[in-house]
């Protein structure tokens, strides 16, 4: 420690501390000046981009607390023109008989917030007695079994159906969007949406009724050839939404090829996706183009997943216990049901998250976003100082003019000092001679 200070003491504090400060010093070098103005126009073209095209002008926040609402419907040209009946379907060498249920049949449960469950594939089973001399006792409750011998349990013998028309079917998708911080509430019904693919190539648009902003944009689309090889005029490529559809419509096949496969594909164990079910996630991301609100569907496939749904409903032949149920087929069972069937349900589950960023102007975020960008500046003057100082043959020349070394200020002070001193030094001796001149003038 001890030799540390005094080689501290044997140093010329003036030297130790130098400051260094900045110094201009125009350099007449086209070599020079040509790079640093080329690089400066670059990052400001850059800077003006990332405001503009990024939108960094805008205060933003992903939105939350909206809500999703979906209805399932079988349009109209399904009710009025498929009259036949669909021939068993096949998969593994066994068949299955198709049920025509109704949108409001095939949806389970009803009503879901951000959630659409479409049946595909039902088996049915019987709820019957654990115990079947049960049945003849009049004590035993199914509902409320107060005795363990009146435990009810699914029947061993069951049938499967799959569902028809799924993929003709029509979704309709309303959604709402708020900002948690800032004064932000939109629904879909005043903002223009797409239905993106796989590759994130827009196969289906969705406009709002009677806005301006989006009128020329819908006249150069009203151009585009449908999407799918049909003659019904309703598919264009896009959707108009209306006062009484004010949602985004599409068909289910639509969605499908959208998330790069179909029903009767495999999935898992050599089964289908019509019969295993599956999971489809789909994204509506938010984002602000200029002052309007726009948003995107992005589904995707969950690979290798399943869904399924139980559900139990009154049994309508429980009225009459002889009642013949044909569970078998071919042979004819006694009905021996407590009262409920078990619907074992499989089918598209189709999850919507909403992601995204909005926002609205905001000044203070501008002005932070441009101090930030235009601090990118200074990579211009870094870039081009290296090239003169270490790269180019005259670099100990830009170094000379570049770098000054002042004198060392400790010896101008030392010095000022000194001549304060003679000065002072000198003003006293003409002041003694002065008063030896008063004193002898006196005598």
């Amino acid at each position: 420690m001890g030799v540390v200070i005094s080689k501290l003491k044997n140093q010329d504090l003036d030297k130790l501390f130098t400051y260094n400060t900045p110094k201009v010093v125009k350099v007449m070098d086209r070599r020079l000046g040509i790079p640093y103005y080329t690089f400066m126009f670059v990052i400001f073209i850059y800077i003006l981009y990332t405001v503009i095209v990024n939108q960094r002008y805008l205060i933003t926040e992903e939105p939350g607390g909206g809500s999703i609402r979906t209805t399932l419907r079988t349009p109209d040209y399904v009710t009025n023109n498929y009259k036949e009946n669909y021939e068993d379907y096949k998969m593994n060498s066994k068949s299955y008989k198709w049920i025509y249920w109704s949108p409001t049949q095939i949806v389970y449960p009803a009503g879901q917030d951000g959630c659409l469950f479409i049946t595909t594939r039902v088996t049915e089973r019987s709820l019957v007695y654990e115990n079947s001399d049960s049945a003849n006792d009049n004590s035993c409750n199914p509902f409320l079994p107060t005795k363990r011998e009146c435990r009810t349990v699914t029947s061993k013998t069951s049938n499967s159906y799959v569902v028809a028309d799924i993929e003709p079917m029509t979704i309709m998708v309303e959604h709402t969007i708020r900002g948690n911080l800032l004064p932000i509430t939109e629904v879909n019904s005043k903002l223009y949406g797409e239905l993106l693919d796989k590759d994130d190539n827009v196969i289906w648009k969705f406009y709002p009724k009677d806005n301006k902003e989006y009128e020329k944009k819908l006249k150069e689309e009203e151009g585009e050839s449908s999407y799918f090889d049909t003659d019904e005029k309703k598919y264009k490529g896009y959707t108009i939404r209306s006062d009484d559809k004010p949602g985004d419509i599409f068909n289910i096949d639509i969605l499908l090829h959208a998330a790069n496969f179909k029903l009767d594909d495999i999935n898992n164990n050599e089964e289908t996706y019509r019969y295993s079910g599956c999971v489809i996630v789909v994204i509506i991301e938010y984002n602000n183009k200029q002052n309007l609100i726009e948003y995107k569907y992005k589904p995707s496939l969950i690979e290798n997943a399943e869904m399924k749904v139980l559900e139990l409903v009154t049994d309508v032949n429980h009225v009459n216990s002889k009642v013949i149920s044909s569970l078998n087929n071919d042979e004819e069972i006694k009905n021996e049901s407590v009262g409920w069937i078990e619907y074992n349900r499989h089918g598209i589950e189709i999850k919507f998250v909403q992601l995204g960023n909005i926002g609205q102007f905001d000044f203070m975020a501008l002005c932070m976003n441009l101090v930030a960008s235009i601090a990118m500046l200074s990579v211009a003057s870094t870039v081009v100082e290296s090239l003169m100082l270490y790269i180019l043959p005259e670099k100990g020349v830009y170094r000379r003019y570049k770098f000054e070394i002042t004198d060392d200020f400790s010896d101008i002070r030392d010095n000022e000092k000194s001549a304060r001193k003679e000065e002072k030094r000198r003003m006293q001796e003409e002041e003694m001679i002065r008063q030896k001149a008063a004193s002898a003038d006196e005598v």
